[in-house]
């Protein structure tokens, strides 16, 4: 029996110039010791670099501000996200780890360069048993808005009965404009089970839900159209996809919906 192959990553932000050259020597070190892949993913200027090479690290020129992952790929995956956690504590603006896992409710607050041009609403939860297409749109309504949540369900519905809103390998992004949401709202719900959605891309793992409200603001269509194109990068797409801490996830989100990557 094959063993799975498992990645986690690391989502931060840089805080000074480069990588300091002590840690830039222990991380290279480090990750020739795991029999996993090591590498920093350097999402505002699309560079990644193997961390076992001084040369590619240099490459990747951190610079302060930029948005990164550091990613473990393979079956020592968690126990070196663990050590390298640790290791860059002191150096980068973690926004989360996989020993990170609590979701935020204050991270547009506290990072501001995951600052939209308008307020959003977040809402995560993991599902924890398998869920059909129409169990997972009815969680992502009584998620946004309990209140109404058969009315919303229905506009979820209708809107899956025009066309599938799987979006990219594994991402279904169900979106409609809703009077019960003032600002534009993410519900998130991730499945270890696969859920068929209907659509020839295949079953879907991460679903996305995003509601704008019924006269969305200029800066709300911007922010949702941003995120809707990021979204069709393979990349970016993936990112999500692997990105399982929900802090880290809405960070990416936030950060999408901020400008094209």
């Amino acid at each position: 029996m094959m063993s799975t192959i498992i990645d986690y990553r690391i989502t931060f932000f840089v805080k000074e110039q480069g990588l300091p050259p002590q840690v830039a020597s222990q991380l290279t070190r480090l990750a020739k010791k795991f029999q996993s892949l090591v590498y920093i993913d350097n999402i505002t200027q699309n560079l990644s670099s193997d961390a076992e090479s001084p040369l590619g690290l240099l490459k990747i020129g951190l610079r302060p501000g930029d948005f990164c992952q550091l990613v473990t790929v393979g079956i020592d995956a968690e126990w070196a996200n663990f050590v390298l956690t640790d290791l860059l504590a002191s150096t980068f603006d973690f926004v989360a780890s996989d020993k990170l896992c609590d979701f935020s409710e204050t991270i547009i607050n506290t990072r501001p360069q995951l600052t939209p041009n308008c307020e959003v609403d977040f809402h995560y939860v993991k599902a924890q048993a398998t869920l059909s297409k129409f169990e997972i749109l009815k969680g992502l309504s009584q998620l946004i808005y309990p209140q109404e949540s058969d009315e919303l369900l229905l506009s979820l519905i209708k809107r899956e009965e025009r066309s599938s809103t799987a979006m990219a390998k594994q991402i279904a992004l169900p979106h409609v404009i809703s009077p019960y949401v003032e600002k534009p709202t993410i519900a998130i719900i991730r499945s270890d089970y696969s859920v068929d959605w209907a659509s020839k891309m295949g079953e879907v793992n991460l679903i996305i839900a995003l509601v704008l409200p019924e006269k969305p603001s200029k800066p709300m269509i911007m922010a949702a159209t941003y995120l809707t194109r990021n979204m069709l990068s393979e990349e970016f797409s993936q990112r999500l996809v692997n990105t399982r801490q929900p802090k880290g996830l809405q960070a990416l989100i936030l950060y999408a919906m901020c400008q094209l990557l």
